[in-house]
């Protein structure tokens, strides 16, 4: 349940998906209702059964002032199921929090982690060539 309130929490209101669940229906739940949402998803989970309209979200959006007889009038716009999201954020939670615990992933990978950036690889890389220049300098100090 804590995972499941917890990706509610960190979702912002976007458009819905093919359902009509929005988020703000989702945060506003109550606690019973919650449980049956955590239920259904465990159930697709271990079912491997996910809804179709989970597969297919890609949704034809007419441009402004354009033929709608005309198939390149129209530009494809990813539209997920909300709760679809909710799950994926749960998955990806969980799984981070795993390779994280394991020490599974590099510790010179700065994307898409927690507390890391790009900037690290920047500062990393200017002691590289800091050290390049001055490599007595750092001998040096060593000796005294």
């Amino acid at each position: 349940m804590y995972e499941l309130t917890s990706a509610i929490s960190k979702s912002r209101d976007s458009t819905v998906g093919p359902d009509d669940i929005h988020y703000q229906m989702l945060k506003h739940l109550p606690g019973a209702a919650l449980e049956t949402v955590l239920h259904v998803l465990n159930d697709i989970w271990i079912s491997g059964n996910f809804p179709e309209s989970w597969r297919t979200s890609i949704i034809p959006v007419l441009k402004a002032g354009k033929d709608e007889s005309d198939p390149s009038s129209y530009r494809p716009i990813a539209l997920m199921s909300c709760l679809c999201k909710i799950m994926e954020r749960m998955i990806n939670d969980r799984l981070v929090r795993c390779l994280e615990k394991h020490k599974l992933l590099s510790p010179v990978q700065c994307g898409f982690r927690k507390n890391r950036g790009t900037t690290d690889h920047l500062v990393r890389l200017e002691t590289f060539r800091s050290r390049g220049f001055y490599p007595t300098a750092t001998r040096c100090c060593r000796l005294l």
